[in-house]
């Protein structure tokens, strides 16, 4: 099971430091061993929004730690959030429970769930979602501080009002409401980003 670090951050310069990341970030970490690795902005979610999320996909926890200290100990990578006026505000450490479809959209739309949490579901969700979604990956919180969510839902679409009516429909399907009754699971809130690298 692979994890995903994300970090939170207030960035003074977007712009450049999408242009960092394109043109030498993302290789940089890549080669520190990340998995995978995205930036998006919060673009409706309440005091979140403008807000960047940064996220990094690891093989293990131990790798995610090192990954980590890696990235903020590399000279070029620490000038260049630096000089972007980056600010990590918050880093959470997730584990990742079910994946379908790929990480690929406009969108991404991260439901943050309380209560216990579980791999069922996904299939049930996946057949409402896959026709207004290109990927959904469900997480576990391992590491994110006192927090009320336990988890989050996250889902890459192109529309974010086909996604909406999807959702409704997986919301309401009465597999997911009785996964939902045994597990205590709960959706306490929702972000959009839109990704940018």
């Amino acid at each position: 099971m692979t994890v995903i670090t994300i970090a939170i951050t207030s960035v003074d310069d977007v712009a450049g430091f999408v242009e960092g990341s394109n043109s030498f970030g993302k290789q940089a970490v890549m080669d520190m061993g990340c998995l995978h690795t995205q930036i998006s902005q919060t673009i409706m979610g309440g005091e979140m929004v403008g807000m960047t999320g940064v996220s990094f996909e690891w093989n293990d926890m131990d790798a995610a730690i090192a990954g980590s200290a890696a990235v903020n100990s590399n000279a070029q990578l620490v000038q260049m959030m630096g000089d972007c006026g980056v600010k990590v505000m918050r880093r959470s450490l997730l584990e990742v429970v079910e994946e379908r479809g790929e990480r690929a959209g406009e969108f991404i739309s991260c439901v943050y769930m309380g209560g216990g949490s579980s791999s069922e579901g996904i299939d049930t969700g996946w057949g409402h979602l896959k026709g207004s979604a290109n990927g959904l990956m469900t997480t576990r919180l391992y590491a994110g501080g006192p927090a009320a969510w336990t988890g989050t839902i996250f889902t890459w679409t192109d529309s974010v009002t086909s996604l909406a009516s999807a959702s409704a429909n997986a919301w309401a399907d009465p597999q997911m409401q009785a996964i939902q009754a045994k597990t205590g699971s709960q959706p306490l809130g929702r972000i959009i980003n839109r990704v940018l690298a």
